[in-house]
């Protein structure tokens, strides 16, 4: 098990699509900060159109907080922590680069037969899985870091402000970036999963890319039309509170714990359905 962590760590490191991922959502933080900046020294008038606009069309393109009267004093790019905190809360894109990397990062390997040279050498086969399950994860949290220090650093650059906010508001948002990242992590095991169930790099990358579209609709849809009670709390219910700093800490830990769970669970699945599987 050691042998292979140490040689998956080593071709994580030694991947471009790792580094490529990363650089995309480094890139942008860079335009989201540029966009936040061009909105703050808009004219007034215009300023109030676009905010109008962006109201009624949320949920396109650079997502912006809206309030029933325009404040045309708010401040968008504010400091690099609150610019990071934004960052995390754009999980479309966020989710969508993880499922492009995990896809090409693990459906590589079946592809190029690594796998198969694994499986034919004796390794256990529940070992290869967890190897790769724990690299993704991994993958993930360095990529959501260098997010981080990335968004604080030019957020920083652009205002001249690191942290404007007071602890208790740091706090808030340290809480609210850590559960959206937890459910990252429930995505990419979820990603990793399906991966070792198709074992084909093509098929896998649509049917990720298909999840990040349907999955939080059927959640939502089974929810709120048979009750299902996934935890005490409901699922997408949860995920919103968090993204809107509006989760209590039991709430917090709660959906934390059910992410974790996800994560333990398909990794499960994972090996269980890995270890009848024919290797090609």
């Amino acid at each position: 098990m050691i042998n292979i962590l140490r040689a998956d760590f080593y071709k994580l490191f030694h991947t471009k699509v790792f580094y490529v991922c990363t650089f995309i959502l480094v890139c942008f933080v860079g335009i989201m900060a540029t966009a936040y900046s061009y909105v703050d020294n808009m004219p007034a008038d215009k300023r109030a159109a676009f905010e109008e606009k962006a109201a009624t069309n949320s949920g396109t393109g650079v997502s912006l907080t809206m309030s029933d009267s325009v404040d045309l004093s708010k401040t968008y790019l504010q400091s690099g922590t609150r610019l990071a905190s934004d960052v995390v809360q754009e999980g479309s894109i966020v989710i969508f680069i993880i499922a492009i990397m995990i896809t090409i990062m693990v459906g590589g390997e079946f592809k190029e037969r690594t796998i198969k040279s694994m499986v034919a050498k004796g390794y256990r086969r529940e070992h290869i899985v967890l190897s790769k399950m724990i690299v993704s994860l991994v993958s993930v949290i360095v990529m959501m870091v260098c997010v981080f220090a990335s968004a604080i650093v030019i957020g920083g650059a652009l205002t001249g402000v690191i942290n404007d906010s007071t602890s208790a508001e740091l706090t808030n948002q340290v809480r609210c970036c850590l559960g959206i990242v937890t459910g990252y992590l429930a995505f990419t095991a979820l990603y990793t999963l399906l991966v070792f169930v198709i074992r084909n790099i093509e098929i896998s990358l649509i049917v990720n890319i298909l999840v990040i579209v349907i999955l939080p609709n059927i959640l939502s849809t089974i929810e709120s039309t048979w009750k299902i009670p996934f935890s005490k709390i409901q699922i997408t219910t949860g995920v919103q509170k968090i993204i809107y700093s509006d989760a209590s800490t039991s709430a917090l830990t709660h959906m934390g714990i059910l992410f974790l769970g996800y994560v333990i669970v398909s990794t499960i699945l994972s090996c269980v359905i890995f270890r009848k599987a024919d290797v090609k």
